[in-house]
């Protein structure tokens, strides 16, 4: 708060440069360089490996996209496409693979992540409860381009100038690595319309080195997700469905709670609308608007900035998209009695 005082004074047409640099720096020393999303239920492998495959149907493709500060400096943008396969050949036994790219700021700054994911589903009693263990390997690839920073060296005295060299000495520009996240999730489905479930993930198992300068100090530290969300019917067309996320890593927290209404339509191909109010701990409050249309489900959400940064941002956060789409295979009724027409 105190570095956003002293930008203000700065004058106005000297500011985006600083406030581009305090947006780096805090992109690169705060809990939100690991890609997540607002729509946190709308991205399921990315929450917790052990809900691969946890959903009604055969097979599951999700995408999400989200985009940030575009009132502050070069928009950050956040991408997400997973695709999971539940009961393979009538197992118990599922899969999914997840590609994630964030690219932040001036610097371009990008983080892509492929994650295969593997779960196993236990069935409890008659089947109404279940438990889904899941593990998910992870490859990591991170860049930045340091031809598009300005430097101090490259003031002339009077203006910046483009030719003059930084006088910088960078080892180099990016850094691979492996990693591996484990979670368990659990599903009770209690009567119709009326269902809790809960889920406990741990991310970056191995703790990465992940400087670009091969300082083995800096590692990417454990981060334990814990998250339960419910559906519970209010009335005849409406459900109430609350839902909660708590997330630490290092000595870093982020607790998310609200939750949705659901609208029953019953009007052939459209099913249902959502319309939801969360709020993320000392950061932001968001709204979300969702619409269940076939097997499509579809959301779009709206961030309210909150946290020491709305000076800068004047409280406009950033948009977010996602959409989910379940394949269901024909599976014919058997009927084991035939009845004789009524007129033989």
């Amino acid at each position: 708060m105190k570095v956003i005082k002293l930008i203000n004074k700065v004058p106005f047409k000297k500011r985006r440069p600083l406030f581009t640099l305090y947006f780096i720096l805090y992109t690169f020393y705060s809990f939100a360089q690991d890609i997540h999303f607002s729509q946190f239920n709308n991205s399921p492998l990315n929450l917790n490996p052990g809900l691969t495959g946890a959903f009604v149907g055969d097979v599951r493709l999700n995408a999400n996209q989200r985009t940030q500060w575009r009132s502050v400096t070069t928009p950050y943008s956040t991408f997400g496409f997973a695709a999971d396969f539940n009961t393979i050949y009538n197992t118990p036994f599922n899969a999914g693979l997840g590609f994630y790219q964030d690219k932040a700021g001036d610097s371009e700054f990008s983080t892509l992540q492929i994650t295969p994911s593997f779960s196993y589903t236990l069935f409890l009693g008659d089947s109404s409860q279940t438990i889904t263990a899941g593990i998910q390997p992870a490859y990591t690839q991170r860049r930045i381009n340091y031809n598009n920073l300005q430097f101090d060296n490259q003031f002339n005295g009077l203006y910046y100038d483009a030719s003059l060299g930084n006088n910088e000495n960078f080892s180099n520009n990016g850094r691979d690595y492996l990693n591996i996240h484990s979670g368990i999730s659990w599903n009770y489905n209690i009567d119709i319309r009326k269902q809790v479930a809960a889920g406990f993930a741990i991310h970056n198992l191995v703790t990465p080195k992940q400087s670009f300068f091969n300082d083995d100090n800096i590692q990417l530290h454990k981060r334990y997700t814990f998250h339960t969300n419910g559906l519970f019917r209010v009335s005849n067309k409406i459900d109430a469905l609350p839902s909660i996320s708590f997330m630490t890593q290092h000595q870093f927290k982020e607790i998310i709670f609200g939750g949705s209404g659901k609208y029953h339509l019953n009007k052939g191909d459209y099913k249902a609308v959502y319309l939801g109010i969360w709020y993320r701990n000392k950061d932001a409050t968001y709204f979300t608007a969702e619409l269940d249309y076939r097997n499509f489900h579809f959301g779009v959400s709206y961030d309210l900035n909150l946290s020491s940064l709305k000076v800068a941002s004047h409280n406009r956060g950033g948009f977010e998209f996602s959409v989910i789409y379940i394949f269901e295979k024909y599976r014919p009724i058997i009927k084991r009695y035939k009845a004789c027409p009524n007129f033989i």
